[in-house]
């Protein structure tokens, strides 16, 4: 049998991480929690995940861009896909595309909030084997 896939879900909405857990560990997911920016990095290093769901905006407005920028700044973990989940659109009015902005934001993907379940686990699951598939 092969290895869950570990999630590292970063919020500081402690309702958000409570369901996306569920989701996702109803999916077929490990799944481990951070709550904040500063927590981040030893999570990284004790969990070792194979893919970061992370707020953008938590102990500030930009916490989240400083947390991907520091993980894609270091050789081992440079490689882990970073999905930025955020209500960052909803909350300022200002939003964000990967496509735009993905080279500046450090990112692998972009989504608000809310997403429906079923898509977080999809764009989990694309994000997962096109790192698979960058391996190959």
């Amino acid at each position: 049998m092969s290895k869950k896939p570990k999630i590292l879900l970063i919020d500081n909405d402690v309702d958000f991480i409570d369901l996306n857990k569920a989701v996702l560990e109803n999916s077929g997911f490990e799944v481990a929690v951070a709550f904040s920016g500063r927590e981040t990095m030893d999570k990284v290093r004790f969990e070792q995940p194979d893919l970061i769901v992370l707020d953008l905006m938590m102990e500030k407005h930009d916490t989240g861009f400083g947390v991907a920028k520091a993980l894609k700044a270091d050789p081992i973990y440079k490689k882990i896909p970073i999905l930025m989940l955020t209500a960052v659109g909803s909350e300022t009015g200002i939003d964000f595309s990967q496509e735009l902005d993905g080279y500046w934001m450090k990112t692998d993907d972009y989504a608000s909030k809310p997403l429906l379940p079923e898509a977080l686990v999809k764009k989990i699951n694309e994000l997962l084997a096109r790192n698979e598939e960058a391996k190959e």
